[in-house]
């Protein structure tokens, strides 16, 4: 007895016609497949630099709320009173804005420091001027660790309303051009840099809200989320 494949059938005359699949039909499914995959993968990154941008905002959001938290428990201290426009004694003659919670060093300056400060840790006979500045150094020192590379620029008191900009660096804040392209380990992307508060000044909604203070120097890369409130 004569066995045949099973990919053959028998056709009339004794010849088999042979079933299965082409070589260009494996070619043409691996190729579909592999757009697929491609695209699966680049939803992935988008996804994750989503994550990533949302989780860092979020991170400035609980910082600025740590930043009114602090200044509403000292309130003397963050400038003149609104309705009597007197200022505490404490606060010394010069300071910025009036107010020990105002902070206005520039980016590259605010790179070079360290703040830190254990002064009031389990002290409760802190004064209002001690607890200001030790507000302020453990403040700048959860932005610092919080946000890469961050940075804090405060203006403003309690009399005119106070204005916080946070601040850090993004490597993803390009321009999709290239500053260098040889393909190699020299490649380097252009970095943007932030809108400068100074030139949106007309304008109202996201251009103020993520602008730059001129005099905060931020450079090229850096992203700014600016918060304002009345204590």
């Amino acid at each position: 007895m004569k066995h045949m494949s099973s990919h053959s059938t028998p056709r009339r005359g004794g010849r088999f016609r042979n079933r299965g699949v082409t070589l260009i039909e494996v070619l043409i499914a691996v190729f579909v497949l592999s757009i697929g995959l491609l695209g699966v993968a680049g939803l992935q990154v988008a996804t994750a630099k989503y994550r990533l941008g949302s989780g860092l905002r979020a991170t400035a959001a609980s910082l600025f709320s740590d930043y009114t938290d602090r200044v509403r428990l000292n309130t003397a201290m963050a400038g003149p009173n609104s309705i009597s426009g007197a200022t505490a004694r404490e606060i010394p003659a010069g300071t910025t804005n009036n107010s020990l919670y105002a902070y206005q060093a520039t980016w590259t300056a605010q790179q070079a420091e360290s703040p830190s400060s254990s002064l009031c840790d389990g002290d409760d006979t802190c004064t209002p001027y001690q607890r200001a500045t030790y507000d302020m150094l453990t403040w700048r020192k959860a932005v610092r660790s919080g946000l890469p590379q961050g940075a804090a620029f405060v203006e403003g008191n309690r009399q005119t309303g106070i204005m916080v900009t946070l601040m850090w660096y993004d490597k993803d804040y390009t321009d999709k051009s290239f500053q260098t392209d040889d393909r190699g380990d020299a490649t380097k992307v252009g970095l943007v840099t932030a809108t400068q508060c100074d030139a949106v000044t007309a304008t109202v909604g996201m251009a103020l809200q993520t602008c730059c203070p001129n005099a905060a120097a931020a450079p090229e890369g850096v992203r700014c989320n600016r918060f304002s409130f009345m204590p």
